[in-house]
């Protein structure tokens, strides 16, 4: 069974040429009924219009503006005026005909009894075509034709839809079909001024062969339509009838179909299975480390700023080549490493003041000049006492003492943005305090090389 899956109304003002179609090639021929043989002369030569026929007992028509008879002309014909939605062509078919008979109730007893009473009412008029190529099982379809009501038509309907069906229809009666559509217009199509978009997508079973188009039900609506002298029909003009492949839903308009998108709401690129590539790494952006930087598949799309084979985000150090047990810094010298542990107990103080000692300007001085060498270089000075004494008095000479050391350097050139201080107290002894010699290891300046951003 095939399901419809949606069905929508438009109305838009619409001039004589034809409208641009998303999706695959029209599998309706002759749509706009261009195509005929012979030309048309009246009514009821709809088998004018090359592949169209009825699909009962009723007789639909072909109106034209290339004839001579003007009873089926364009844009003035009996049932009023119109031009084409495209073309220079359209049919016409009667959805229904609201028939009536004398009410001889009246005409024998009553005031009360009205002059006239429904009688068939089931009169109804179909087109159909054969469809052009074999519809895919499962795959979605749209149909789309546009409808007008006739300026002398006096009733309007709901449900002016269009059906598949799978074998050419044949009936000899001229009433509504049983068969049910798979797209048509809940709305009651009153339009009379303009032209009227009727759509919707269908699920094909593989089996369809034919198009039908004109009113179905079930639980048709009418409307009074009465303009002057009352004909009782609701005559519909029609035009520009498509069926085409519908593409593959793609929300995020990217071409890549949902049902293959990794981001479906997300506009991005096929190769990257539909994500987006805000730098053009080649890395989807939510594998991306470095959405907005480029960088290779194997730094996860961050750059390597310096060359040291360490990505930029990872890399300590991103503008200077480094190791990766620095975490992307520069390794430290041995030099360097050996100076910075003699300074542990070679920088010394005068007893309980932050003076430094003058026999501690010799390590300080190569301090400097391993800052000056070393321009990447930041660091920080950290200072520690032994646990004699007041805790809150030695937590204050620890930080005096680190500051002490701070200013010498930047006194002998070294940028004060690249140093820091801190002192510790007694917090972080390394050595044993109950002995004369872990509390002298533990009476200290530390010196510990940075990399800051």
């Amino acid at each position: 069974m095939k399901v419809a899956l949606r069905f929508a109304l438009a109305s838009v003002l619409v001039p004589s040429l034809a409208i641009a179609q998303e999706g695959g090639p029209n599998l309706v021929n002759n749509g706009g009924f261009e195509s005929r043989s012979p030309e048309v002369k009246t009514w009821d030569q709809l088998d004018q219009a090359s592949g169209w026929s009825n699909a009962n007992g009723g007789s639909a028509d072909v109106f034209s503006k290339m004839g001579t008879a003007k009873n089926v002309g364009i844009p003035d014909n009996d049932l009023g005026s119109s031009a084409a939605q495209e073309g220079e062509s359209y049919a016409g078919f009667v959805a229904w005909k609201d028939d009536m008979r004398p009410n001889f109730k009246r005409l024998m007893n009553g005031r009360d009894e009205k002059p006239f009473k429904a009688a068939w009412n089931q009169y109804s008029e179909y087109i159909q075509t054969a469809i052009s190529a074999p519809l895919t099982p499962g795959q979605k379809y749209d149909i789309s034709f546009w409808v007008k009501l006739a300026d002398k038509s006096d009733r309007a309907v709901n449900g002016i839809g269009a059906y598949c069906s799978p074998t050419q229809l044949a009936y000899n009666h001229r009433h509504h079909l049983a068969e049910l559509a798979d797209v048509k217009s809940d709305a009651v199509l009153d339009n009379k001024k303009d032209w009227v978009e009727v759509k919707g997508t269908f699920v094909a079973d593989g089996d369809e062969k034919f198009l039908v188009i004109g009113a179905f039900g079930p639980n048709m609506e009418k409307k009074s339509v009465i303009e002057g002298a009352d004909n009782q029909r609701a005559y519909y003009y029609i035009d520009g009838i498509t069926l085409r492949l519908r593409p593959e839903d793609d929300r995020d308009k990217d071409g890549v179909p949902d049902k293959e998108d990794n981001c479906p709401d997300e506009a991005g690129v096929k190769a990257l299975g539909g994500c987006p590539d805000r730098d053009s790494d080649g890395v989807a952006d939510k594998m991306d480390a470095c959405p907005e930087l480029a960088g290779p598949v194997n730094n996860q799309g961050c750059p390597d700023s310096d060359g040291d084979g360490i990505a930029d985000n990872v890399d300590k150090c991103p503008k200077v080549a480094g190791v990766p047990e620095m975490k992307g810094c520069p390794a430290i010298k041995e030099e360097t490493k050996k100076l910075f542990e003699k300074a542990l107990t070679g920088i010394q103080f005068e007893t309980g003041s932050a003076v430094i000692k003058k026999t501690s300007f010799p390590i300080l001085d190569q301090v400097v000049t391993v800052m000056n060498e070393n321009p990447e270089y930041n660091l920080e000075i950290h200072g520690h006492t032994d646990s004699q004494g007041d805790d809150a008095k030695n937590l204050k000479l620890s930080d005096d003492r680190a500051a002490s050391v701070k200013k010498y350097l930047t006194d002998k050139g070294v940028g004060a943005a690249r140093l820091r201080s801190e002192g510790h107290g007694e917090t972080m002894p390394v050595a044993d305090n109950k002995t004369s010699a872990g509390r002298a290891k533990n009476r200290r300046v530390e010196f510990k090389v940075m990399f800051w951003e």
